[in-house]
């Protein structure tokens, strides 16, 4: 308090004795505390009292007056402070004024009552925000401390809460001024707001993630008096899940929506009322509206995917012709999902379906369902995605590619388009509670979305856990299901297994023993024998049938002997005795069952209904996984059989039990080696719980876990991301297509290793797709997009395939590159021949031996056989196309159907990208009917693969490349990445010839080997020339002089050539000479012996010196080597084609200087043939 008083004393001296005008600033004004206390406490009033009368001032002593005088000077600060504040007071003053001649011009408060202000709109929508009451959607989580963040430090500053006792009139004014001032930036601001329509490109040209200035201006300022809300986790949420307490940005738009009105059929909309996301609906929308990032958490079974697009099509989202994108990884759900969210709206044209090769999308569109891959080929040419009004990125819990990719972009997107006339919002829709990665500060830096989350499942699922783990699952499975089918109530399977192999085997066994038999009845209605309606229409039959007829079925076959004429088998036979001696072991849920683990199942009694089994994976067709839709035929139960593709986005009707083995068929690929394996690997616990949400769709359901509870707390919570095992290179070329230089910087939910990002970027830089450049501001060497890459990303390929049909635009090969690219992009075009599989061993082994055969027919002989297994593909191509595709007959020649649908629909598709991408008018026609290229034709096209695939290029192993006493294994190949071997699959068409140098499409495991698949054969001769980048030249031979090559049109040199990381040798090589002084003088030498223009060898055995005389040291003592040698540097010219050129603008050029090499005697000759042109 005495500091604070002598403080005082010496401010009010200062400024009594200094000539500023400017009032004089009390200290209680200065500090706002009139005590000298802290203004956090509150001070007892008898002590209060004593610093009042303590505070009273003294007149100053006379024997004092000269040191108080010295000590109460005003310093340049404060000096500095005080004529701040008389300028503002001038300010202030000339406002006024201002204010009171505009006050003449002021509407009636009637017509102002009608307007409506725009300047300030978002600013009143968030400072409403601050004092409204908690959504009853989101629990409220009290707050102890409120904060604020000040502009300048970024740290959490307390607030002075306990208002002073003490303050002046000059404080009052000083801050009034702030006030305004701050009002004034704030229309500034308004200003800048409407400069940053294109900033989203500014953003991905930094490339650089910063959390501090993502944020606007504006928000910032006001963040220094907004109270943050801080919401309460429910407890039924995961604990582990931190979610921050900084709120999601409110936004509020000038944007005028039109609400619409459905009307759906009552049957429809009772089905809604029923889903748990439905009395949600006013949360969900006010949520959206109020926010620019929203993430709806429900389990499977809420309604999410189909309801949410729907509310937000009512809500107005698609006024003024703006559409709702919805976004799902598979392709069997958004064609689904649109169907069905078409028929509860009652208007199947205005919901739409785009997938890779075909789609419904028309004018009527407003609400679109696509895979992500769609939506990110749409944001390589619209950024911000003008033609929509919400995106919602559906399953995210699957972690695809793609979404990530997208949620990345749009979490940048989305906040800038919040700006414009019309925002974008972005809902991301997940099934788990796996929230971490979405929420993130990396990800969106304004603060979290507004996380909804949503009612579980339908109906009750009991979830079942076998007491001890089976060794075998599939005889756990198959026993398991005939329990269920034998004594549970009515109600479809579905059962989980790894593979596609697995589905097939399963359906075989159970058709066995439960085979669908028809019978046509008397009155020539055919039904399924066994079911509840034959049944009670044999009663009847019996109850009305004669005496002949009685006779008659009483010598009709019985149930167990062979089948009637009138009874018609769907699959295969009912051998019972073949489906019971599948068993092993299972273990039940009680001692009962395991007891019985190894006793063989009973016959199937009597009344047992037919097991209607249906498949579904991925490979199968789209008309026959649409069959999982359909109702069964009367009187069978339903049983699915199914991969993971099952375990969400679809909706099975009628399921009530499902069986989950616990595994899937997984491929892990290596970024760095580029080897692909196939495993059968457990799943993670919240894929098992996907899986168990199938079965509550439609009532109550039971789950059954065929693994105990202790192996099921093993599992890894969730799985790995998809982009942590893919290859980079596509995406890597994508991103850096729309400007973003330094990827690993880019927000992903979960960033991919960075050595993953690195080697794809190096594989572009080495392909051409992309360029080293400085930063011109840092200096810093950054790899930015090539002409040649920008040429790639416009191609749904792989850069690799894209570079292929640039190759093949060349050489004017499109229809025959289209074809082998589009080939070699869809998977697993052709059946493995391991894998085909007939009745009985001796039907296999014919099997194999026929499609054996057949390839081998197909690669046919000659040169064109090098072409290898990629010419059995083309083929294959060709003669499906013969037989339409037909699926038997594509079966017979071990070809899958569905993919060569995709073959043509991916020609199709190409052929029009390439018509319409080059800049030449290409005019590709896609040939159903192509024929076999000839052999002129196919050593192209290997050419081209060599060129586009330099990355997988493979060397034979023989002695001399190893040394030593190291055993070799025959067939062994080394790649140039890998240490191990590597080896030509059997079924290749190469497997016999082995050639020295191959390439290959990928490396797959199996077993214990790494076998190369899509072999085909190049030459060594071509890498020096088609794969230069991986070469490595040594010091050209001192013996040897350059020569000129006509070919390349450039002084060449003999040198040393290796190749790849292993450093292979290849033969020497006629390489460009590096540009120097020395190449010109090169260039000089051969000029004039004749070898770079022929003309000129009439006159080289007249020269005054010999060419030679270039080189020697001494050269420079002699005029006319000094004059040639200066005129070639002069204008740069070391070829043919530099020299022609500069002959068309100048005649003359070298004439003296060559003449300064002849005789006298010669110079007309020359003058008169002059420039030597051929």
């Amino acid at each position: 308090r005495f500091v604070m008083s002598a403080k005082k004393q010496k401010r009010k001296t200062g400024s009594d004795e200094k000539s500023v005008k400017a009032p004089i600033i009390e200290a209680s004004d200065e500090y706002g505390a009139g005590t000298g206390s802290n203004a956090l406490l509150i001070e007892p009033a008898a002590k209060k009292a004593k610093t009042e009368k303590s505070a009273v001032e003294k007149p100053p002593s006379r024997k004092n007056l000269v040191k108080e005088k010295r000590e109460a000077k005003v310093s340049k600060t404060k000096l500095k402070k005080l004529k701040q504040i008389s300028e503002k007071k001038k300010k202030k003053e000339t406002q006024e004024d201002l204010l009171a001649q505009l006050s003449q011009y002021r509407l009636d408060d009637k017509k102002l009552e009608v307007l409506s202000s725009t300047a300030h709109r978002q600013d009143k929508v968030k400072k409403s925000r601050v004092t409204e009451e908690p959504d009853a959607s989101v629990v409220q989580r009290p707050h102890k401390v409120k904060l604020r963040q000040t502009l300048h430090n970024k740290k959490a500053v307390q607030d002075n809460y306990y208002s002073t006792d003490s303050g002046s009139d000059e404080d009052e004014e000083e801050k009034e001024e702030e006030v305004k001032e701050d009002e004034e930036k704030k229309t500034d601001e308004e200003v800048w707001q409407e400069e940053q329509k294109d900033e989203v490109q500014d953003v991905l040209d930094a490339g650089e993630v910063k959390d501090e200035e993502v944020e606007v201006k504006k928000e910032e300022e006001e963040s220094k008096t907004k109270e943050y809300k801080r919401v309460d986790r429910p407890e039924d949420e995961d604990p582990d899940i931190q979610i921050p307490h900084v709120p999601a940005p409110t936004v509020s738009s000038g944007w005028v929506r039109t609400p619409i009105v459905v009307n759906r059929a009552p049957a429809i909309q009772e089905s809604r009322q029923n889903l748990p996301i439905f009395g949600e609906e006013q949360t969900i929308v006010e949520a959206i509206n109020e926010n620019v990032s929203v993430l709806v958490c429900g389990e499977t079974g809420s309604g999410k995917t189909t309801q949410i697009p729907q509310m937000l099509y009512e809500a107005g989202y698609c006024s003024d012709g703006k559409l709702i994108g919805v976004t799902e990884p598979r392709r069997v759900a958004a064609v689904s999902m649109a169907r069905r969210v078409g028929e509860e709206l009652g208007d199947s044209d205005a919901v739409s379906y785009q997938i890779r090769y075909e789609g419904t999308k028309s004018d009527k569109t407003k609400i679109l369902f696509m895979t992500d891959g769609v939506l990110m080929k749409e944001m390589s040419t619209d950024i911000t995605l003008s033609k929509y009004s919400v995106i919602i990125i559906d399953e995210a819990h699957e972690r695809s590619l793609y979404s990530d990719v997208l949620i990345g972009l749009l979490s940048r997107v989305a906040p800038m388009r919040a700006k414009t006339a019309i925002p974008l919002k972005l809902v991301i829709m997940s099934a788990t509670l796996r929230l971490d990665d979405f929420l993130q500060r990396r990800l969106f830096p304004a603060g979290p979305p507004r996380v909804l989350k949503a009612e579980a499942r339908q109906f009750p699922v009991t979830i079942h856990f076998d007491r001890k783990t089976p060794d075998d699952f599939m005889v756990a499975a198959f026993r398991k299901t005939c329990r269920i089918h034998e004594s549970l109530p009515e109600g479809g399977i579905l059962i989980f297994v790894p593979g596609q192999r697995d589905v097939q085997l399963m359906i075989k066994k159970l058709q066995e023993r439960y085979p669908v038999k028809y019978e046509r009845m008397r009155d020539g209605e055919t039904m399924v024998k066994g079911g509840k309606k034959w049944m009670k229409k044999k009663e009847e039959e019996a109850s009305t049938a004669t005496l002949e007829e009685l006779a008659r079925r009483g010598s009709a076959p019985s149930r167990s002997g062979e089948k009637g004429e009138e009874e018609e088998e769907i699959g295969r036979d009912g051998d019972e005795e073949g489906a019971d001696a599948w068993d092993g072991n299972e273990s039940g849920e009680d001692e009962e069952e395991e007891n019985d683990e190894m006793t063989p199942l009973a016959p199937p009694p009597p009344d047992c209904q037919p097991l209607f089994c249906l498949p579904l994976y991925s490979l199968l067709s789209s008309a026959q996984q649409r069959r999982v839709f359909d109702p069964p035929p009367e009187g069978t139960r339903l049983c699915v059989i199914a991969t993971n593709v099952a375990e969400t986005s679809l909706t099975i009707p009628g399921i009530k039990y499902v069986l989950d083995s616990g595994y899937e068929k997984r491929r892990l690929f290596d970024p760095i080696t580029g080897v692909s394996q196939f495993v059968v690997a457990r799943i993670s616990q919240a894929s098992a719980d996907q899986r168990a949400g199938r079965a509550g769709r439609v009532g109550p359901g039971h789950a059954y876990r065929l693994y105990s509870s202790a192996v099921f707390s093993d599992f890894v919570k969730f799985s790995r991301p998809e982009i942590m095992d893919k290859p980079a290179d596509q995406l890597v070329l994508q991103l850096k297509s729309i400007n973003i230089i330094k990827v690993a910087n880019f927000p992903f939910p979960s960033t991919p290793p960075r050595d993953s990002l690195e080697t794809a970027e190096n594989r572009l830089l080495l392909m051409g797709a992309l360029d080293v450049a400085k930063n011109a501001k840092t200096s810093e060497l950054q790899s930015r997009i090539s002409p040649l890459g920008r040429t790639l990303v416009s191609f749904p390929l792989s850069p690799s395939y894209a570079k292929v049909l640039a190759l093949a635009h060349q050489q004017n090969l499109l229809p025959f590159a289209i074809q082998m690219v589009a080939v070699l992009s869809v998977r697993e075009p052709l059946v493995a021949v391991a894998s085909l599989r007939g009745s009985s061993d001796d039907e296999t082994k014919a099997m194999m031996t026929m499609v054996l055969r057949q390839r081998r027919q197909w690669v046919g002989k000659g040169p064109s056989r090098r072409l290898g297994d990629i010419l059995v593909l083309m083929k294959a191509v060709t003669e499906c196309e013969k037989v339409q595709l037909d699926p038997v007959a594509c079966a017979k020649m071990g070809v899958r159907a569905k993919a060569m649908h995709e073959v043509r629909k991916l020609r199709v598709q190409l052929t029009n990208v390439v018509n319409t991408s080059f800049s030449t008018q290409a005019d590709a026609v896609c040939d159903q009917q192509l024929k076999a290229p000839n052999d002129k034709e196919a050593l192209l096209l290997r050419q081209m693969i060599c060129c586009g695939l330099s990355d997988r290029i493979a060397r034979r192993v023989d002695q001399s490349m190893i040394g030593g006493n190291e055993e070799i294994p025959k067939g062994a190949y080394k790649t140039q990445t890998l240490e191990d071997y590597v080896f030509i699959d059997s079924a290749s068409m190469l497997n016999r010839e082995e050639p020295d140098w191959v390439v290959f499409q990928e490396i797959l495991q199996v077993n214990d080997r790494k076998c190369m698949q899509s072999v085909c054969a190049v030459e060594g001769e071509w890498l020096m020339r088609l794969a230069e980048p991986y070469c490595h030249y040594g010091e050209p031979e001192k013996d040897k002089e350059p020569t000129f090559d006509a070919v390349q049109d450039a002084v060449v040199e003999s040198v040393s050539v290796s190749f790849g990381p292993h450093r292979w040798p290849l033969p020497h090589t006629l390489r460009p000479v590096n540009v120097n002084i020395l190449l010109y003088k090169h260039f000089a030498r051969l000029l004039l012996a004749g070898e770079v223009l022929p003309l000129l060898s009439q006159w080289t055995s007249s020269l005054l010196a010999p060419p030679g005389t270039m080189l020697k040291s001494w050269a420079k003592l002699q005029k006319r080597t000094d004059l040639l040698l200066n005129a070639l540097v002069e204008k740069d010219i070391h070829t043919r084609a530099g020299l022609l050129s500069v002959w068309k603008d100048d005649k003359s050029y070298l004439l003296d200087e060559y003449c300064a090499w002849l005789p006298e005697k010669l110079h007309d000759a020359v003058q008169l043939a002059w420039p030597p042109e051929e």
